[in-house]
């Protein structure tokens, strides 16, 4: 009697009804190609906010005030709010920001609320302290720069700035544009304070005649039933000239003394920060297309250009006015996406090309066009009804680790199919039971796989979980390959072909011959040298475990003396090139923007030497080159270079840094490429004693600066700005000034006083009274300022207070409570990793600086900080996964020891990616770590399918070294297939040279090494390891046997 069970299950009914296969192939890939036009695009994944900000204004004129009357009272109102991770607040003389960051496992929404209610019931703030404002952070990420530049006056520049701002707002696929080289308009009113006293007039007479004869007051009404009349009795004054013609005091002759009669008036901007802007070595006003929340970042720059063609189309630039578009961020995910389809065709050919070759075009067809199904249902599954994910650098790299990995378990149904149908007939029969002969380890091995792949995917860190995000599409695609290989694979592979005839067609016959060439190139490997070598291993099974274990142990000492380096968080190359300068805290702003425009000229000069170095016909490989600031101490000079520079972004940002030096008055410069996601080194100081932290801090910013992998140090160390402190001396005080009234006066006259703020068109202008400029430069004018009493008596300042100089500090910065002060750097790698660094600042200079500082808490935070949460998260996953996968292994198996056999591949695999590191001279990163977890689920899937074949075959073999020799050469096509094809799917990527790609090679070195390597481990160690599992186990049972025997023997001795 023939068995019935092979016809029965999903996997049988599937297999006999191919229109059901076919159709489930066709939903899954049409609803794939339905999400893929809805899925986000981002350049960069973005990751869930994780902080709130709460902001609070306060012209107290001290950071100390703010601190005192603003900072700790929040904070210890938020001592005891659950979730919080973090407080760090930053008080200046105008307010305090106070950053609240949760707990990983927090909501986000419920900290919100929580903190809105503490912070609203805090009653004793200060009288003239505004609202506080409490935010909650959003997802935002760069699109696209627009510059306006060209030879105009920074009015035509804000008017087109503020006009194109409003047309790209009322695109519904752009959400947020910020303006950058912009100063708001000002009515500058400058009072001549000899004309002021000539009439008996005071700065005060000044603004209250202002406010009098220019305002909007509300409007009365005059209605009922015969008549409608708005009466209105006011004019706000626009220009300068309605400004000049507001009466002050009318004389004793009838004349009327107008505010221009006193005072120079001029409609221009506000000069309380300098600002600098250039493109292209032109006066420039910027537009930044921003993305937020869950946008679409090719939409959003499409959106974008859209406007800027309109603009250039419909002459709405003046003459001598350019609109430029540059560092555009949807380029990176649209290479990415490039990237993405070169090598995923390319790895299906290599992959079709090895099946067709070793199998059978059919079988290598169908499995080939399982890919499709996966990718398209994988695609299905990143919406956002699903797992929310978005297509970026890092979900596109997971599909293209995927490529190899996914067919594995359809190459194994395909070759077990073939082999069966070949040798016992092409029947529908035999495709199932080929099938079945290899589903429950095939399954089995996926799932491995899957719980590597989904450990990863929950790494915590706010960086383990950005890496994290390729091992959630690996994870999926595992998923579906399931049902590829087990129910629409099959169906395709009923009524396949396995003998091969002589064909008609020249090309068909030439494939045949190269076909057998191929069988029987494999067939007299497997007979002559793979049989004589697993034989020989078997034969001296405990010198060739000796042999392995000396390459583990010499290889895992690798990164650990030095051979291989590591290098925790890899520099994520950038599209730009950036220098940030900050000044020292008594720079002036012209002392900043030369220094600006010293890099802006270096950085041509680099461009000059780089271009003749490289021997090109090229002009310049500078496409864009931005220079802004907009603090009186700080400044940005950014470079884009074209898509056909001759040299590269590092060797343009190396240079760079080399000859720009520190200009004068710069206290710190960075130049780099990398994106910012946290600091590569950051180091936090906290203690209670303000002079105890300046000591310290200066001390470690002394030792990194000798450290030559460390450059552009920053840190608030010296936040200190000179200061001219004014006190009333007893003379000031019988004369009946108060403090209060001496620190108004010098406001008014050298700040000068914002009398009124009034709306024109889009621009809201400040008016504001104060001395010409002329009377405001140095301290000499200050001491030279008139002063008046309650009386109208004018004295000089200098009579009536007495005057000390020093230094205040304008910034205090406190975390957690206390007093704080940071430093951060940037790390070349090339040199140092930051992990390496972290370690040796934690060995050597720690330690000497907490006994050289007591009460001193040191703290590194930046990459190191994220370092340790990921690692730590790390190896929790791993440590699962290894459990998970134990389990997996022992059911099917119905052992508890062979799983352990089979997991030794696992560390094996290991040495296979350092091996990898090292032939490519990469260093170990997170990425890295990665493809070790995803390859630990990877490599025991060929060693389940051996010790499965061996446990069927154990029981009928003569002798168990026979029975594992036979198992090892059977599986010897399906292992070496799997191994090719997952190498093949993975090798595009391992030759890319594509600045894209580069940062994501050690993730794929380690898997495509590892696994390459484990192949060697499956056929040879893991076949010796089973043979001395059997060994120890036959000894078990002797001394059982042993234990067992020799009492009985005892009795029947007469003696």
């Amino acid at each position: 009697m023939s068995d019935p069970s092979w016809n029965r299950g999903i996997i049988s009914w599937f297999a006999n009804n191919p229109v059901a296969a076919n159709l489930l192939l066709i939903l899954v890939i049409g609803l794939g190609v339905l999400q893929a036009g809805d899925l986000r695009k981002e350049a960069f994944p973005s990751t869930e906010p994780d902080s709130l900000t709460i902001s609070v204004t306060y012209d107290s004129g001290s950071a100390q005030q703010s601190e005192e009357g603003l900072a700790i009272k929040i904070e210890e109102q938020l001592e005891d709010v659950n979730g919080i991770n973090d407080i760090t607040s930053t008080s200046t003389a105008s307010g305090t920001t106070v950053t609240v960051e949760k707990q990983s496992d927090y909501d986000l929404d419920v900290l919100l609320r929580d903190v809105k209610n503490k912070v609203d019931a805090i009653s004793t703030f200060p009288a003239n302290a505004e609202s506080p404002v409490i935010e909650k952070a959003e997802r935002e990420e760069h699109s696209l720069w627009l510059q306006l530049h060209g030879e105009a006056d920074r009015h035509t520049l804000q008017q087109l700035a503020e006009k194109l701002k409003s047309d790209l707002l009322a695109k519904a696929d752009i959400s947020r544009v910020s303006k950058s080289g912009w100063i708001d308009p000002m009515m500058s009113i400058e009072i001549d304070e000899g004309r002021l006293q000539a009439y008996g007039l005071s700065l005060s007479d000044v603004e209250d005649a202002i406010n009098q004869g220019s305002s909007s007051t509300m409007t009365a009404v005059l209605k009922n039933e015969q008549v409608y009349l708005q009466l209105k009795a006011s004019q706000q004054a626009y220009l300068k000239e309605e400004f000049a013609a507001i009466p002050l005091i009318t004389s004793s002759d009838g004349v009327i003394v107008a505010l221009g009669d006193v005072a120079f008036i001029d409609d221009t901007y506000d000069d309380d920060t300098a600002v600098l802007s250039r493109f292209a070595g032109e006066n420039s006003v910027a537009l930044q297309v921003i993305t937020t929340g869950l946008d679409d970042i090719t939409e959003t720059v499409e959106a974008a250009k859209q406007v800027v063609e309109e603009w250039r189309g419909n002459g709405a630039l003046p003459q001598g006015v350019e609109l430029t578009s540059w560092y555009d961020r949807s380029t990176s995910i649209s290479g990415r996406l490039d990237l993405l389809v070169t090598n995923a065709l390319t790895g299906i050919v290599m992959v079709f090309v090895l099946l067709a070759l070793f199998l059978n075009l059919t079988v290598a067809f169908w499995v080939s066009m399982g890919l499709p199904f996966i990718f398209f249902g994988t695609l299905y599954f990143m919406g956002d009804g699903f797992t929310g994910l978005s297509l970026n650098q890092f979900t596109t790299f997971g599909f293209i680790m995927a490529l190899g990995i996914v067919v594995d378990d359809a190459v194994v149904v395909g070759e077990s199919v073939y082999t069966v149908r070949k040798q016992e007939g092409d029947t529908l029969r035999n495709t199932i039971r080929g099938t079945l002969r290899v589903a429950v380890p095939t399954l089995f091995g996926v799932f491995t796989t899957v719980v590597a792949f989904y450990s990863l995917s929950n790494l915590s860190g706010k960086l383990g979980q950005i890496y994290a995000q390729f091992a959630a599409v690996v994870t999926i695609c595992l998923l579906l390959s399931i049902v590829e290989s087990k129910l629409i694979l099959p169906a395709h592979l009923a009524h396949l072909n396995t003998h091969r005839r002589a064909s008609r067609n020249p090309f068909l016959e030439i494939w045949r011959r190269i076909q057998q060439g191929a069988d029987s190139g494999l067939q007299w490997f497997n007979d002559r040298i793979y049989k004589a070598v697993i034989g020989w291993a078997l034969t001296y099974r405990y010198a060739v475990l000796v042999l392995f274990l000396a390459l583990f142990a010499l290889v895992m000492a690798m990164p650990f003396n030095g051979t291989v380096r590591t290098s925790f968080f890899p520099n994520i190359p950038g599209e730009t090139v950036r220098a940030n300068i900050t000044m020292e805290t008594d720079a002036s702003f012209g002392l900043t923007h030369s220094a600006l425009l010293a890099l802006e000229h270096k950085a041509h000069l680099v461009d000059k030497q780089l271009i003749e170095r490289a021997n090109v016909g090229s002009e310049t490989g500078i496409a864009n080159l931005q220079v802004l600031s907009e603090s009186d101490q700080a400044g940005t000079v950014t470079v884009e270079l074209t898509t056909d520079s001759p040299y590269d972004i590092n060797a343009f940002s190396n240079q760079w840094r080399r000859i720009a030096s520190l200009p004068e008055g710069v206290r710190t410069l960075s130049v780099a490429s990398r994106r910012e996601t946290v600091d590569a080194l950051r180091i936090e100081l906290k203690a209670s004693d303000d002079d105890l932290l300046t000591a310290a801090g200066r001390d470690i910013k002394e030792q990194l600066s000798t450290i030559p992998a460390i450059s552009g140090i920053e840190d608030n160390i010296e936040a200190s700005q000179p200061r001219l402190l004014l006190e009333l001396n007893a003379q000031g005080k019988s004369l009946g000034l108060s403090t209060d009234t001496l620190a108004k006066q010098v406001l008014q006259a050298f700040s000068g006083q914002v009398v009124q703020r009034f709306q024109r068109g889009n621009d809201e202008v400040e008016v504001k009274v104060r001395y010409p400029e002329d009377a405001r430069e140095n301290p000499t004018d200050v001491l030279n300022a008139n002063i008046r009493t309650d009386d109208g008596t004018v004295l000089p300042l200098s009579s009536v207070a007495s005057v000390t100089y020093g230094y205040s500090r304008d910034t205090i910065t406190r975390i957690d409570g206390k007093r704080a002060l940071y430093l951060s750097a940037d790390v070349d790698k090339e040199i140092l990793s930051a992990s390496e660094l972290v370690a040796g600042l934690q060995q050597d200079l720690v330690p000497e600086l907490e006994r050289q500082y007591p009460g001193l808490d040191i703290s590194f935070a930046g990459e190191a900080e994220q370092q340790a949460e990921t690692q730590s998260s790390m190896v929790h996953v791993f440590l699962i996964a290894m459990l998970v996968i134990y389990m997996l292994l022992a059911i099917p198996l119905k052992s508890y020891v062979q799983p352990i056999l089979i997991m030794t591949a696992i560390p094996f695999g290991i040495v296979g990616a350092i091996l990898g590191h090292w032939m490519n001279d990469l260093s170990i990163s997170i990425l890295s770590l990665n493809g070790i977890i995803a390859l630990s689920g990877v490599v025991v899937n060929d060693s389940l399918l051996l010790v499965s074949r061996y446990n069927e075959l154990k029981s009928d073999a003569d002798h168990q070294i026979e029975a594992i020799s036979k198992a090892s050469r059977s599986r010897l096509r399906a292992v070496l297939l799997t191994s090719f094809t997952t190498f093949a799917g993975l090798y595009p990527l391992l030759s890319e040279t594509s600045a894209q790609a580069q940062f994501l090679i050690p993730a794929a070195v380690a898997l495509g090494y590892g696994i390459m390597f484990a192949t060697v481990i499956t056929l040879i160690l893991i076949p010796v390891l089973v043979a001395i599992q059997h060994d120890v186990a036959e000894r078990f049972t002797d001394i059982r046997h042993w234990f067992t025997v020799r009492p009985d023997k005892k009795e029947a001795d007469p003696c």
